[in-house]
């Protein structure tokens, strides 16, 4: 039966390690948005050797489910450092923080997706208009910045929320590798009282408010740059 006092007092201390994920998500999408804009410029530019190299990189990621990638940083990257190490490099393979290797994983994953969704970004942008300021004389850099690189922008905010909320979600399986955060905290408690039902229910209402949280901001910032965008349309 339905133990509504476990529930609620399993709910605070779920709730205390909601950090870990928000900080693991957060982290992990500005290092993965950093990498896709280094991949989209590859590819974009199709630099030779690294642009085939970018396009299977992207592939595998997309092709893979994260708890695989997540293993095989786990696994993979301590015999990385031993290989290093035993080349000669000063590596230290003892002690590395799972939190670590959670953040690498994860921006691996996120610089893959955010990279298609910011070459989908761009060229759903009417270049017409870049080559008509260009026409006219203005600058080729000022016409990306000011004309291109906004709607990019706008055009890129509904993705990548569903980006950013979906690596929310998908942080529940960091307890893998011993990383206690908000699914981990849940499998804790439920199996010290054998109340199973009760905290995982705390951990979807947390899920969903933390979620709810982050897609309105994504909301207000979308509508805030569809605004500039538009003001600086009718200025130009």
């Amino acid at each position: 039966m339905f133990d509504t006092r476990f529930a609620i007092n399993s709910f605070p201390k779920i709730l205390s390690v909601a950090p870990e994920t928000i900080i693991l998500s957060i982290i992990a999408t500005i290092i993965g948005l950093i990498l896709a804009i280094f991949i989209v410029i590859v590819r974009e530019r199709k630099i030779r050797v690294l642009e085939p190299i970018a396009a299977v990189y992207v592939s595998f990621i997309r092709g893979t489910p994260i708890i695989v990638q997540l293993y095989v940083v786990y696994y993979g990257l301590p015999q990385l450092l031993v290989a290093l190490r035993n080349m000669g490099l000063n590596t230290t393979t003892n002690g590395l923080p799972v939190m670590l290797i959670a953040i690498l994983a994860y921006s691996f994953n996120a610089s893959a997706n955010i990279s298609e969704s910011i070459r989908s970004a761009y060229h759903s942008v009417n270049y017409q208009q870049y080559e008509a300021a260009v026409t006219v004389g203005m600058k080729p850099t000022r016409a990306m910045t000011r004309i291109v690189i906004p709607q990019l922008i706008t055009n890129l905010i509904p993705n990548f929320s569903n980006l950013f909320l979906d690596l929310i979600k998908d942080t529940a399986i960091v307890y893998n590798i011993g990383i206690v955060e908000i699914m981990a905290k849940a499998n804790i408690l439920s199996s010290l009282g054998f109340k199973y039902v009760e905290t995982y229910l705390d951990a979807l209402i947390i899920y969903i408010i933390i979620c709810w949280i982050f897609a309105k901001l994504f909301q207000l910032l979308e509508v805030f740059s569809r605004k500039r965008v538009s003001h600086t349309q009718e200025f130009i």
